[in-house]
């Protein structure tokens, strides 16, 4: 099997969903004898965004962060340069743009940089609607692209006009529980903690409140900042380590998908991999994959009214919940790390012969 040289281009090192499958996935590329650089710019300025100026406070933190990622434990090679350009980027096989902000930037590139691949992990626009534009001028560039979703693939190929293959996301075969799943009574109950408008925060937490008020159900909340003025009651954990992470999945019975948009969410197949029944809004990944009543329950207006009835269903009903346990763990191995890893190599390797 050929080997390649792969650069990775990516905003910064801040933890989150999308850049652990990233990084994951070039864990995995490593492990198959592949040479992998991940670049981040020090200097926080990009092609097209704010038409280029700098970005101070996250120019900042990317120089204080060096080369250093404490939530993950990476087998690739991290190098922060001044900035993405052909001074600072060595030669490859392959360049890979993972951010709107980077695609422009990459596409400048010299050919010599590698072959220029764009993996799209969401349709990018902001809440405010502000970068629209530039999020779909990005698609139009002609790069290679890949994403991980079929709804993602629709959208991106009816404004580019070019082929989109779709790797869908994972879990990582490691972290399905084994064995019977305990069931709590009260009921105990898991979302993320992010409060951006996209992600459905006030809708969640109404429903969360209504939940421990009818059924006292143990509330589970975690995130990467701290959230003021959660009802004491709540249990907030502030970036769990993986392995406390992956303890409380195994612990609850019901995780709470409120997002009113989403590219995939992590948390959805995180969960099933646990044995938690899914209740949550028709986006994302439970758009994707899930039907309702079978492995998940789904609001489709993504209401508070809906969401909380849809719950309060799955709370009352332990026949249902073990249903939607049992069919959602079934569904995420078809999407195990071992078998996309093997997908998105193949893709790459597809790129340059």
């Amino acid at each position: 099997m050929k080997k390649i040289k792969l650069n990775i281009i990516v905003p910064s090192l801040v933890q989150g969903g999308g850049l652990r499958i990233i990084f994951s996935y070039a864990n995995y590329l490593v492990e198959q004898g592949h040479d992998v650089v991940v670049y981040v710019p020090i200097l926080y300025a990009w092609t097209k965004v704010r038409n280029g100026k700098i970005n101070w406070k996250t120019s900042a933190g990317n120089f204080l962060r060096g080369n250093k990622v404490k939530w993950f434990d990476n087998k690739f090679k991290i190098k922060p340069v001044f900035k993405i350009s052909d001074a600072y980027i060595r030669n490859a096989d392959i360049v890979i743009a993972t951010a709107w902000q980077t695609a422009q930037t990459v596409y400048n590139l010299a050919d010599s940089k590698g072959k220029k691949v764009y993996f799209i992990q969401g349709y990018e626009v902001n809440d405010e609607g502000t970068n629209k534009i530039e999020v779909e001028d990005s698609y139009k560039l002609g790069m290679n692209m890949f994403t991980i979703a079929n709804w993602l693939e629709e959208l991106v190929e009816a404004i580019s006009g070019q082929e989109v293959k779709v790797i869908r996301n994972w879990t990582k075969d490691s972290e399905f529980i084994q064995g019977e799943k305990q069931v709590n009574d009260p009921r105990a109950i898991i979302m993320l903690g992010n409060t951006a408008a996209h992600k459905g925060w006030n809708l969640g937490l109404e429903v969360l409140k209504k939940a421990q008020e009818k059924y006292n159900c143990r509330i589970i909340l975690y995130g990467i900042r701290q959230i003021p003025d959660l009802p004491e009651s709540f249990e907030f954990y502030q970036q769990p380590k993986r392995e406390l992470l992956m303890r409380l999945y195994s612990e609850v019975d019901i995780c709470l998908f409120p997002s009113i948009r989403e590219g995939w969410g992590l948390t959805v197949t995180e969960a099933m991999a646990h044995k938690c029944a899914i209740v949550g809004n028709n986006t994302g990944v439970v758009l994707e994959i899930c039907e309702d009543g079978k492995t998940a329950l789904i609001s489709d207006s993504k209401t508070a009214e809906d969401l909380k009835n849809k719950l309060f269903k799955v709370i009352e009903d332990e026949k249902l919940m073990k249903k939607l346990q049992d069919n959602g763990y079934e569904l995420a191995k078809k999407y195990a790390f071992s078998n996309q890893s093997k997908l998105f190599e193949e893709y790459l390797l597809s790129l340059v012969k």
